[in-house]
């Protein structure tokens, strides 16, 4: 019986993944273990294996697709099979997902009583985003399996159609189906007349002009207030939102919409910690010590300190955890994603920046794994090295509070002997959320961090 590639599931809140590419063609042989194709999901992109040996068959996904989890994207077969022995009928094909995970009736699958002809999930819901009943689409599949291929030969061709299939790259598709507009209306401006993503903007942008009603001979109201209209500035380009583009949008619209939100800020005087920075910097071998690395340090002694901040707000309760698991905002090309030093309060200073240094550096090459994103309680976000002197973070949900460290700058400074003196000074910014933290917590929290940074001898207490 063929075996089943079925879109997988990474993350326990992951509906569904995007195919950014396929490793292994159709019709190559392939071993157990190999890398197929890659999958973005809202956190990351990784690899997916073949689940066997044989012949890679009936590839569906194309890069670009998003696919809900449990979907069938593809076969193997082993040498004798064929694509005639897929089972039908509610059966389960060799590597089908349990019923708690997901099946061919789960998520983006067509139910038998919702088509007639059986078709691959990508078939079926080009069908459905156009309209196209399935009744009227003749199958070129095995056994008559309509495939996209049929969709797109049975769809009227219009100005973005070739040959009676629509042409289009993967992202115009996704954002036609988000806009409503039938791509078959589209004119299409890239190479051969394929419809890019600014295509279907111009077209949806035609269409609400064409909607627009003619003068009226009555008075208007007054309009309520929006934002002031772009008229016809023209469109540099159109950029889709990735999975995790996505996510980030979504979580932080989330964290300020729930979280009521405020900062209490203080400035720093740093020349201890940077002495101990140099120190440590000075000394052989080891990993390299960074104030990210010192301020994750300092955080962490602060948090067992004040374990009110190392909590989180959950079904009208506050949740002290007992770990103290540090995150570090770290930027990528596609995002910020915030891996997290585990236990971060029972590692030595140099554990600490080897961690930090492995984490991130992973991060930033694309090679982190699903767990160094999980389990953080609190997160650190530092902008310093890029001249930024202060900002305000957003809580990373479902975390109390997060720090914001700006650069370390040199500023005047009255001293103990109101003498003016030039010291090298940092602002830090600590966001909290106020359904678990009161303003006058917050700033303890914050004070036990700044004498820290100050008085770096109390982290060997």
């Amino acid at each position: 019986m063929p075996t089943a590639v079925f879109m997988p599931k990474f993350e326990m809140t992951q509906e569904t993944g995007t195919i950014v590419a396929w490793v292994k063609d159709e019709g190559e042989h392939v071993e157990k273990g190999e890398p197929l194709l890659e999958v973005e999901t809202d956190k990351a992109t990784q690899e997916v294996e073949s689940p066997a040996t044989g012949t890679l068959a009936a590839v569906t996904g194309e890069p670009g697709q998003v696919i809900p989890i449990a979907t069938p994207i593809a076969y193997i077969l082993k040498p004798g099979e064929s694509l005639d022995s897929i089972p039908t009928d509610g059966q389960s094909a060799a590597g089908s997902p349990s019923p708690g995970e997901g099946s061919e009736d789960g998520p983006g699958a067509p139910a038998d009583n919702d088509a007639p002809a059986r078709a691959t999930p990508v078939a079926a819901r080009l069908a459905e985003s156009h309209g196209l009943s399935l009744d009227c689409v003749a199958g070129s599949g095995p056994r008559g399996r309509i495939t996209r291929e049929d969709v797109e030969a049975a769809l009227n061709v219009g100005p973005g159609a070739r040959n009676g299939k629509v042409r289009a790259v993967p992202a115009a598709r996704r954002l036609a189906s988000e806009m409503g507009i039938d791509l078959r209306t589209v004119q299409g401006t890239g190479p051969e007349g394929r419809i890019q993503s600014a295509d279907v903007v111009a077209a949806a942008r035609a269409l609400q002009r064409d909607q627009e009603p003619g003068p009226s001979p009555y008075p208007a109201a007054a309009p309520a207030a929006t934002p002031a209209p772009t008229g016809d500035i023209p469109i540099r380009r159109v950029v889709p939102l990735t999975n995790m583009r996505r996510t980030i949008a979504e979580r932080m619209t989330a964290s300020v919409r729930e979280a009521p939100q405020f900062t209490v800020t203080v400035d720093v005087d740093m020349r201890r910690a940077l002495a101990v920075v140099e120190d440590l910097k000075a000394g052989e071998g080891g990993p390299k010590v960074t104030l990210t690395a010192l301020m994750v340090k300092v955080c962490a002694w602060a948090l067992r300190q004040h374990p009110e901040v190392n909590a989180s707000y959950r079904d009208d309760a506050v949740v002290e955890w007992d770990e103290v698991n540090v995150g570090v905002a770290t930027a990528i090309d596609q995002g910020l994603i915030v891996p997290v030093v585990r236990r971060a309060d029972e590692l030595g200073l140099r554990s600490i920046a080897a961690q930090v240094a492995e984490l991130t550096g992973r991060a930033r090459a694309g090679t982190f794994k699903r767990e160094d994103l999980l389990g953080g309680t609190f997160t650190v976000s530092n902008l310093g090295m890029f001249g930024i002197d202060r900002f305000t973070a957003i809580l990373n949900p479902p975390q109390a509070a997060i720090l914001a460290v700006g650069r370390v700058a040199k500023r005047a400074e009255v001293g103990e002997d109101d003498q003016v003196e030039i010291r090298p000074v940092a602002s830090l910014a600590l966001t909290a959320d106020h359904r678990v933290l009161d303003g006058a917590a917050a700033a303890r929290f914050l004070a036990t961090v700044q004498r820290a940074l100050q008085h770096p001898g109390l982290l060997l207490e």
